[in-house]
């Protein structure tokens, strides 16, 4: 192999480790309408919703780029973040810019196709996501509440991919746990460099350990608060209702994880790094799913 040849393959290695695929479980909430709208035997809402999720992955992963360039240079002083591709010299600008078109091509022209309301979302998160990078991240809580708005734009995308409506329900759900996980993820952070943090994130300037566990204790309690809405509002099979102890042990174990320090800066490879609390997740969705597909239902009550 020639040594151009060998330097695409290498760059295009590193941009695929920037745009951080282990970080795509988030996207799982695309699937929301499809799941609670009862649209899951429709195999072309199927097809669309995986279309939709697809695209997520490749705009967050793009989010995620550009976040990098934004803070490369606060990046290098970081002891793990400094080993990312393009902190670290591996990906540089021209190659992560031709990635991000292509990538950007291919994830419109999807959008496209999967109809205006759709585009619509798709380029709302987009413009979040750099309104973030540049401004929001910057502002206490507005920068964890910007983050949960990411996961609501997701569900609202899912929805329309599929053409249903977002109910009020799910829509109180994911925004407290997409909270949830951002307060613990700051709290992670705070604790994890210590009189050090304001130099890796400027907010930390204004967030203390004590009011970062107020938001974890407010977001945990909404979370579970509106999921018992959820299960108990007439809207689905009364079974659901037993699900609502899966989701007490999921976020009390969250919670345990956190205060013991483990991973709790990065939920999404928590969840797949401590096996009891992805077992909880697995045996929610395994049993959730149970339920609403016995339950003969092909449209929302």
């Amino acid at each position: 192999m020639s040594t151009n040849a060998t330097a695409k393959t290498n760059a295009a290695r590193a941009f695929l480790i920037s745009l951080r695929p282990w970080e795509w479980t988030k996207n799982l909430v695309v699937f929301t309408g499809l799941v609670f709208a009862y649209q899951f035997r429709d195999p072309a809402a199927v097809g669309h919703a995986l279309l939709a999720f697809a695209v997520f992955c490749g705009l967050s992963g793009m989010a995620y780029v550009i976040n990098d360039v934004c803070d490369q240079l606060q990046d290098r002083q970081h002891p793990q973040k400094r080993l990312r591709p393009i902190a670290s010299g591996e990906l540089g600008g021209k190659a992560a810019a031709a990635g991000l078109v292509v990538v950007g091509v291919v994830a419109a022209a999807v959008s496209v196709f999967l109809g205006r309301q759709f585009v619509v979302w798709a380029a709302v998160y987009v413009l979040l996501n750099v309104a973030y990078s540049k401004w929001l991240k910057h502002i206490i809580f507005l920068d964890v509440i910007c983050v949960a708005a990411g996961f609501l734009v997701r569900v609202f995308a899912g929805c329309a991919a599929v053409g249903v409506m977002a109910s009020g329900y799910a829509i109180s759900c994911v925004f407290s746990l997409a909270l949830l996980l951002g307060a613990g993820k700051r709290r992670g952070e705070l604790l994890a460099h210590g009189e050090d943090s304001a130099q890796h994130r400027s907010v930390f300037d204004h967030y203390t350990e004590r009011m970062l566990d107020g938001l974890l204790a407010v977001a945990a309690v909404a979370t579970l608060a509106s999921y018992a809405v959820f299960v108990t509002s007439g809207k689905h099979p009364v079974a659901m209702v037993y699900t609502m102890a899966l989701v007490v042990l999921g976020v009390g174990r969250y919670l345990r994880l956190l205060y013991k320090g483990r991973g709790a800066d990065q939920p999404a490879r928590l969840v797949w790094s401590d096996w009891p609390l992805l077992l909880v997740c697995a045996i929610w969705v395994v049993t959730t799913m149970a339920i609403l597909w016995t339950s003969g239902r092909t449209t929302p009550p």
